[in-house]
């Protein structure tokens, strides 16, 4: 009867031994904080309970955005504007390398620019527009007149009775001014008989030319003397239109020509290059942010890619989990919902998984995926480096 008893008793231990492991092995329901207060009921920690995952890393808080800063020429530094934990904005010069000589080169070609676009510049073009119109309609009529040349019989029928007409009236005036060839020049009968016989000899050169123009067909080089002036008028005209519309500051097509636009397109990018290489001597923040650190000072040397400042953005702040471990990350997806509480103030935070490393690190010889967490808010306290843990819902 003792030894039954006995075996009994031993049976109910080892039961109640295996129903202890089997609770530890449940996972651990997220506590959420309040106020800072850590009295919670049953159902509130049920609640979690259900809706969490096993998965669970722990984690940092970082900047959104964090940039190391370098020159990307070398030079003595001229000027350091700010010192750690200045706040900056995007676009504010942070150091500035020695660049007088740039400096000169940016103001010569905006000077050169200045004159070629000045309100005289400006002048000039318009006149060359209005000029390049009129010698593009005066080829155009010109080619126009050469391919209306043939008319209709009527026309034609007129301008050979005005030939007749005009063959008759200076046989007339010939046989008149030979009658008085025996009279001195200075006979006034004479004198009016010369200016008859010239008056009907220009009159029968014109009829004869009018009858020509419209019988006879021009010559195959008026044609194509004809066609390459219009051509040639008409890429004038199309140049002084482009260049004029640079001057103003007008949008022209990529494939604008001209001896003068191009001049005034070289001194633009002169600017630009001068401009350029200034900007490369300027260390401007690229966004909102507190200087983490300054690593120069005026009057040393600043080398291509070294680091002089490291800016954070620390009013948009992320989480990066540290230890989530590979078989954890297969229960983890973009956009999952998770929690964070921040061990330092005691809160949590509602958040979302934004990005999951495809490439794993190495931790104590562990592997492990960095997944990185935007957080739903920020409450008050909360600072880049702080440790977080992160619970991943389901």
């Amino acid at each position: 009867m003792k030894l039954t008893y006995t075996f009994v008793l031993v049976l109910l231990l080892g039961l109640a031994a295996c129903g202890a492991a089997s609770q530890g092995q449940e996972p651990i329901p997220t506590v959420v904080l309040e106020g800072g207060s850590a009295d919670f009921s049953s159902s509130q920690t049920s609640a979690v309970a259900s809706t969490s995952s096993d998965a669970r890393a722990s984690g940092v808080v970082v900047p959104a955005q964090e940039a190391k800063l370098a020159f990307a020429t070398a030079g003595s530094v001229m000027n350091v504007s700010v010192t750690a934990g200045d706040e900056v904005t995007a676009g504010d010069v942070l150091v500035e390398l020695e660049n007088a000589t740039v400096q000169l080169e940016v103001e010569q070609a905006q000077r050169t620019i200045r004159e070629l676009t000045s309100p005289a510049a400006i002048a000039a073009g318009e006149q060359a527009v209005v000029a390049a119109q009129k010698n593009y309609t005066d080829a155009k009529n010109k080619v126009d007149s050469i391919n209306s040349r043939r008319t209709d019989q009527a026309t034609i029928d007129y301008y050979e009775a005005q030939l007749v007409l005009a063959q008759k009236a200076l046989d007339q005036a010939r046989d008149a001014y030979n009658s008085t060839s025996s009279l001195s020049s200075a006979d006034p009968q004479r004198a009016t008989a010369t200016t008859n016989l010239y008056a009907a000899q220009q009159t029968f050169t014109r009829a004869q030319a009018n009858l020509n123009w419209y019988t006879e067909l021009p010559s195959e080089t008026d044609i194509a003397q004809a066609k390459a002036n219009l051509a040639a008028a008409e890429a004038a005209l199309q140049e002084a239109q482009w260049y004029l519309a640079e001057l103003k500051g007008q949008d022209i097509p990529a494939e604008a020509t001209g001896a003068q636009l191009a001049r005034l397109q070289q001194a633009h990018d002169a600017l630009r290059a001068a401009e350029e290489k200034l900007s490369l001597m300027r260390l401007q923040a690229p966004f909102d942010g507190v200087v983490r650190a300054v690593n120069i000072v005026a009057g040393e040397y600043a080398l291509p890619g070294q680091v002089v400042v490291v800016l954070s953005d620390v009013t948009n702040l992320q989480v990066v989990t540290t230890d989530l471990g590979e078989r954890d990350v297969a229960k983890v997806s973009l956009d999952q919902r998770v929690t964070v509480l921040v061990e330092a103030l005691g809160v949590e935070i509602d958040g979302q998984v934004i990005l999951i490393s495809p490439v794993a690190d190495t931790l104590g010889g562990d592997v492990i995926y960095k997944t990185t967490i935007a957080l739903d808010s920020l409450p008050d306290g909360i600072r880049a480096g702080m440790r977080v843990t992160v619970q991943y819902l389901r």
